[in-house]
């Protein structure tokens, strides 16, 4: 479990991508909200440097204005090349000089304001999301400690600071540990109630809901730079027979071979998903009508060499494909689907297994196996 918080497992690509761009949007928000409200506070400890020592209280003012002037350079983006978090670091550094140089300015300043300075440490806990990040946010803020209390503090003091200051920066790498082991967590949690939400339980294909979605997107695209789309609609044959004659589990069996052929057999940019029941739907961005009809062809055949053992001995089974090809006739989605699903009727009516293309004439359109 320890080592689990101190190194979680890595989350897969957009997970980690969604998970980073919500980090991003909350430092932004840290900084324009936070930081403001930091540098008062790091100005109201002038009151503090008058009592400790007010004869120097003169030199300590400026500096603190100074770097509290800094800051401000981070509060909002655009002014400085940084990422939010990259700005909250910036943020950090500013502040913890204005504290570090306002204690060594002040007589015995280390001795008395020790906590004010590791304090700004644990506020990297909030905006570290790696040991790299974390070690870049407190390495100048420690330096600059280290040279002002050398030049200040004896030894046995100076080695006493410097362990307080180390102790603060493990509780503060602890803490950033359980907070981003807290925001891994709750990424995989977003990620599977995502992938429930968008994908069919037995295949794990997309649904129907998501592929309309996706289906949307690239004829958008299509229109937009008038590419090729192509689409197939596949249904199992006789699917019912093969309920009925080895069983429902077998069916789904059947169900997810066939899915794993599809998923195969598709390039990274296709869509593939499980329809409903036993037809599935393939999208097929830049594809025109032989790259389509030939991809259907060689579903169809991969598919029927298929075999998946059961009780009752192998079973083997075929499918008919439909193939529509996108053109500016459709208004939607709905309409390219609709002539997908026409030729795919075509298709079971001239004797099943085969391809049929939509609007084809028959002798043209059939590919019997």
């Amino acid at each position: 479990m320890l080592l689990d918080i101190l190194n979680p497992a890595p989350l897969p690509p957009d997970a980690e991508r969604r998970l980073h761009e919500k980090h991003e949007a909350r430092m932004s928000q840290l900084a324009a909200a936070m930081a403001p409200m930091l540098g008062i506070w790091v100005l109201l400890f002038v009151v503090w440097d008058y009592f400790v020592d007010s004869a120097h209280v003169l030199w300590t003012l400026p500096v603190r204005i100074s770097f509290v002037a800094l800051s401000a350079l981070g509060y909002r983006p655009g002014i400085l090349p940084l990422s939010p978090s990259g700005r909250c670091v910036y943020v950090h550094w500013m502040f913890s000089a204005a504290i570090i140089l306002s204690e060594f300015l002040l007589e015995d300043g280390f001795r008395y304001g020790l906590v004010g300075v590791v304090a700004g440490v644990f506020f990297v806990a909030l905006i570290a999301q790696s040991a790299a990040s974390f070690l870049l946010a407190v390495s100048a803020p420690f330096a600059l400690f280290l040279i002002c209390a050398a030049l200040v503090r004896p030894l046995p003091e100076l080695a006493n600071d410097v362990v307080f200051y180390l102790l603060a920066m493990g509780i503060a790498y602890a803490l950033m540990s359980m907070i981003r082991f807290l925001r891994h967590s709750e990424a995989r949690l977003e990620e599977e109630l995502l992938r429930q939400a968008t994908h069919d339980s037995l295949t794990g294909l997309y649904n129907r809901g998501r592929l309309n979605e996706l289906a949307a997107r690239e004829m958008a695209l299509a229109r937009r730079h008038r590419r090729p789309l192509a689409v197939l609609m596949l249904d199992i044959d006789r699917f019912k027979l093969v309920n009925d004659t080895y069983g429902h589990d077998v069916g789904d069996r059947v169900i997810r071979r066939l899915a794993d052929a599809c998923r195969a057999q598709m390039r990274e940019i296709d869509h593939v998903g499980r329809f409903g029941g036993e037809e599935f739907v393939c999208i097929l961005p830049e594809t025109g009508r032989e790259a389509a009809l030939a991809c259907a062809e060689r579903l169809r055949t991969v598919i029927e060499a298929q075999r998946v053992d059961s009780a009752r001995g192998e079973v083997r089974f075929t499918v008919s494909i439909g193939v529509a090809l996108y053109d500016e006739a459709h208004a939607g989605w709905e309409e390219l689907l609709k002539d997908a699903d026409a030729a795919l009727y075509r298709a079971k009516e001239e004797g099943r297994n085969r391809v049929v293309l939509a609007g084809a004439p028959a002798q043209a359109a059939l590919r019997a196996g």
